[in-house]
């Protein structure tokens, strides 16, 4: 990986700093992007960063703030996407198929190998999924998160913690079915 770069650089537009930036958080925001259910991850990527390069200029703070303030765009570019979505679905005729697996959040979670773990993450809501994915894939400490998510620490933590244990729970329920079966 390359050094990492100054604030400063990113600010003058230094293409070495920007190239870092991309390299460095672009696939982080287009995976968190493709399991929160944004059929185009990369376009949201785009639209991150093309946010961070027109509010950079006014961007004051450490390595680890400009990593919150990165997701904090992202989060709110893929809420924007899933709201826009919603609103005005955009489903053609090869896509119909797909309706009744996106009820199930197959399409969120497609990535995920284990069928175990991908059943019971489906079984979360949506905001507990986004919770989960930031703390444990983005690897987002809980001050970042709430940050992104416009919540307190503590409620972050609090909601961390359920979405956690639910996931725990399901997994053991699944667990002990599998024994019985067996």
């Amino acid at each position: 990986m390359a050094d990492r770069p100054s604030i400063e650089q990113l600010k003058q537009g230094d293409a070495s700093a920007w190239s870092w930036l991309l390299d460095t958080y672009g696939g982080q925001i287009a995976g968190y992007a493709r399991r929160m259910g944004c059929p185009d991850a990369e376009d949201v990527a785009g639209a991150t960063f093309e946010a961070v390069a027109r509010g950079i200029g006014a961007f004051y703070g450490s390595h680890g703030q400009l990593r919150s303030w990165v997701f904090s765009i992202a989060h709110a570019r893929v809420v924007d996407d899933l709201r826009r979505r919603n609103r005005r679905p955009e489903v053609g005729a090869d896509d119909l198929d797909s309706l009744d697996r996106a009820d199930e959040g197959s399409l969120v979670l497609d990535d995920i190998e284990d069928p175990q773990l991908a059943a019971a993450l489906a079984r979360l809501s949506d905001e507990q999924r986004a919770l989960l994915h930031l703390r444990y894939v983005t690897d987002l400490p809980i001050k970042e998160i709430a940050r992104v998510n416009g919540k307190s620490e503590v409620a972050t933590r609090v909601a961390v913690h359920r979405a956690s244990r639910r996931l725990r729970e399901l997994l053991s329920v699944q667990e002990e079915v599998r024994e019985e079966v067996a």
